[in-house]
């Protein structure tokens, strides 16, 4: 681990459920259990039931982490900015951790700190290999596909230990679990909020390559994420966010052509 201050690990919740509540609180004590040394705060986004927010209030004490409560729903780039302008203030390294993220061994953080990219320095922004509850690949990171002119992942729903998905490979990474180093905040920015549910990842990766920067799927952090737990279920006023986000990465983006990503070997 470098010398610098630690990283902050920025978790964003939405609870409406008492399943909501269960992920949230898997996700902490995993994240505690295996990244000690990482600092965590909790952003939650107006959540509709705030009686359970309470409870994870009592739970973030126990832990030891701390939780910043919004006074309005604004999506998720709204919220994990609250959690990067503080890591960029302090001059931290922010690690996103998606609230229905579980880790189920230690050593993931380290390797995302240690990845490098095809230059040999630290990659700006590292992603991690995520798998569905049931084992098989969820993300190994993005490509841009030239048949369905949009942002796929790869290898999705293919064995977890696919050896084309245990190779570092610079391409877009999610952000459920994503590492950004602190002096490419300073550069590059936090995330866009014009994308308030969705393609904010692809969005910031993009805008990291083209500052020069370069975005590594690192294989080597692994983790679960029961992805959909919260957004398949949209609250009050989300319905349309997510075809606006598609939408602005339209017009953001209106000559998209797919990319040469190549494998950062060790």
């Amino acid at each position: 681990m470098p010398d610098s201050p630690s990283c902050l690990a920025v978790v964003p919740t939405y609870l409406r459920t008492e399943a909501d509540l269960d992920l949230v609180l898997r996700c902490l004590v995993s994240l505690r259990e295996t990244a000690p040394q990482a600092d965590v705060l909790v952003v939650d986004d107006y959540s509709p039931v705030p009686q359970l927010v309470d409870l994870v209030e009592i739970a973030v004490g126990e832990l030891q982490i701390d939780l910043h409560r919004r006074r309005v729903n604004g999506g998720f780039s709204r919220a994990v900015n609250a959690g990067l302008r503080r890591a960029l203030d302090e001059g931290r390294d922010a690690v996103l951790v998606n609230a229905d993220i579980e880790f189920h061994q230690t050593g993931w953080l380290e390797a995302m700190l240690a990845r490098t990219g095809t230059s040999g320095a630290p990659a700006d922004v590292v992603g991690a290999r995520l798998v569905y509850p049931n084992g098989l690949l969820q993300h190994a990171g993005f490509y841009f596909s030239t048949l369905r002119r949009d942002w796929s992942r790869r290898f999705t729903y293919g064995p977890a230990d696919l050896a084309e998905a245990l190779v570092p490979t610079a391409c877009p990474v999610t952000g459920a679990l994503q590492l950004i180093r602190h002096d490419c905040l300073a550069t590059v920015g936090i995330y866009d909020e014009n994308f308030r549910m969705g393609y904010e990842d692809i969005d910031y990766c993009l805008r990291v390559f083209a500052a020069g920067r370069e975005c590594v799927y690192e294989p080597a952090a692994c983790a679960t994420h029961a992805e959909g737990s919260f957004r398949t279920r949209k609250g009050e006023g989300q319905e349309d966010w997510e075809q606006q986000s598609l939408r602005a990465l339209s017009i953001k983006y209106p000559a998209t052509e797919t990319m040469g990503f190549r494998p950062c070997y060790e």
